[in-house]
């Protein structure tokens, strides 16, 4: 199974754009901010080529990119896309066809919310999802038993077991420690919540710009708590996930 980070930032500009990971394997798109869709044009999986699109929660640096990408999908002749998320996707999805609503006779766009915590599949793969702590409903994925992605939290507890067995673990690690913000995980408490859990590898995401610089102190903070591979995740970086 491969991994490509198409975002690992966050709604303040940066070098990195907002928050999208691709299973390049079933091409399926975790979260579409703005970026997203360049950064897929430059992967191996075309944009018109991506099955579903699972959103770990609705806020604009998770979604924007998704109106794009459906009219790129209706100009390179793309009939129909599907979208998953929490609840307040289809408010969202919805919302964005109402300000573009030609769209809606170009491309049919089917919306499924679930309940965190509800398990499906898509494109063959078993799908689990696990509530996290936002300031909207939001939820992490594991798929099969390769990888879980956390989407924007606060550390919650669980999280470990929920990703156990897994090869890797993408987790947002969105500020450094002395910051205080809510609604997000600092390095000191996801070294908490990823000691002794099981995974191989952790890849930390989402990166505000204070972190800029102190990169390498966070993936230590990190480490001083877990057995495995920590390393912070790039733009466009690749990664091979055992299954």
């Amino acid at each position: 199974m491969r991994l490509t980070f198409l975002g690992t930032g966050c709604a303040i500009p940066s070098e990195r754009v907002q928050s999208g990971l691709l299973l390049e394997d079933d091409e399926i798109v975790f979260d579409c901010g703005v970026g997203v869709m360049h950064n897929l044009n430059r992967s191996r999986v075309r944009v018109d080529d991506v099955s579903d699109f699972l959103l770990t929660h609705a806020h604009l640096d998770h979604v924007n990119d998704l109106i794009a990408i459906i009219k790129a999908d209706w100009l390179l002749g793309r009939e129909s896309v599907r979208v998953h998320g929490p609840p307040g996707t289809a408010e969202t999805v919805n919302g964005l066809l109402d300000a573009y609503d030609y769209l809606k006779e170009k491309t049919n766009v089917e919306v499924t919310e679930f309940e965190p915590g509800d398990s499906f599949e898509v494109a063959g793969r078993d799908i689990e999802t696990f509530p996290t702590q936002h300031s909207v409903p939001s939820a992490a994925y594991r798929i099969d038993d390769a990888f879980v992605y956390s989407g924007d939290t606060e550390p919650v507890e669980g999280i470990a077991e929920f990703a156990e067995g897994c090869d890797v673990l993408v987790h947002e690690c969105a500020f450094p420690d002395g910051m205080d913000m809510s609604n997000h995980t600092h390095p000191s408490e996801l070294a908490e919540v990823v000691e002794g859990c099981s995974v191989n590898h952790v890849y930390i995401t989402h990166l505000y710009p204070h972190t800029s610089g102190k990169e390498d102190e966070m993936v230590e903070t990190i480490a001083e708590n877990f057995d495995g591979e920590v390393e912070v995740a790039e733009d466009m970086m690749t990664v091979d996930v055992e299954e």
